[in-house]
C-alpha cells in the first residue's frame, strides 16, 4: 500500500472509532468513507467558533466559566477513554464553542484506539500540537488517557491566566519547555485566580 493509502486507512479507522462516540460534548460523526476524490467525513453542523479563535479575538473566560467549560470537556474525554479512544490532540482549535458554555470536542482524526493497554506512538511519529503535547508524546512513549488530561490542563492554564504554559520561538524551544519547564502556578501568574 502507498503511504497515502496507509494514511487514508488510518484516518478511516479512527474516524469510524470517533463515529462510535455519542456524547453531547463530542462532535457527532455521521459517516466516513472513501470516494473517488479521497477520504471524506460527514459530521454535524456547528454554529459558533473554536476556542483558539475566541481567545485570539480577546475572549477571556472567568474562573467560573473556565471551570464549567473544562468540566464538560473532561466529561467528554472520560466518555471517550471509557470506550478505548484517546484523542491525542487536545488544544484550543479542537474545542468548539456553541455559545460560551457548550463545548464540542472536535477532530478525533489522530485519536488512538487503545486495546487494553497504553498504545505506543504511531511508528515514532509525534502527534499533537507543540504547545499542548504531553511529554510522553515528545519522547515517543505510550499514550493513554493521561495524555489528554495533560493537554487539557495546559488549555485550562491558558484560559485561567491568559498566557501559554509553554513558550518558545521554535519547535525545539517549545519541546524543551514542555519537558523541562514548570510554569508558575495559575494563582502566581494572576493573583485574581483562587
Amino acid at each position: 500500500a502507498s503511504a497515502g493509502g496507509a494514511l487514508d486507512g488510518l484516518f478511516l479507522n479512527e474516524a469510524r472509532a470517533a463515529a462510535g462516540l455519542n456524547h453531547r460534548y463530542i462532535v457527532t460523526i455521521h459517516d466516513a468513507g472513501l470516494s473517488p476524490h479521497g477520504v471524506y467525513i460527514a459530521m454535524e453542523r456547528l454554529y459558533g467558533r473554536d476556542l483558539q479563535r475566541a481567545l485570539a479575538e480577546g475572549w477571556r473566560p472567568s474562573v467560573e466559566q473556565t471551570v464549567q467549560l473544562v468540566r464538560r470537556i473532561t466529561d467528554a474525554l472520560a466518555y471517550a477513554h471509557s470506550r478505548g479512544v484517546v484523542h491525542c490532540d487536545i488544544k484550543p482549535a479542537n474545542i468548539f464553542l456553541q455559545r460560551k458554555d457548550r463545548p464540542k470536542v472536535l477532530d478525533f482524526g489522530i485519536a488512538r484506539i487503545v486495546h487494553g493497554a497504553a498504545l505506543p506512538a504511531l511508528e515514532g511519529a509525534v502527534l499533537g500540537s507543540p504547545r499542548y503535547r504531553a511529554p510522553e508524546q515528545l519522547n515517543g512513549g505510550a499514550v493513554d488517557a493521561r495524555t489528554d488530561l495533560f493537554s487539557l490542563g495546559v488549555v485550562m492554564y491558558e484560559l485561567l491566566t491568559g498566557r501559554r504554559a509553554f513558550e518558545g520561538d521554535s519547535l525545539a524551544e517549545i519541546n524543551r519547555a514542555v519537558l523541562e519547564h514548570d510554569p508558575p502556578p495559575a494563582h502566581e501568574a494572576d493573583p485574581k485566580i483562587p
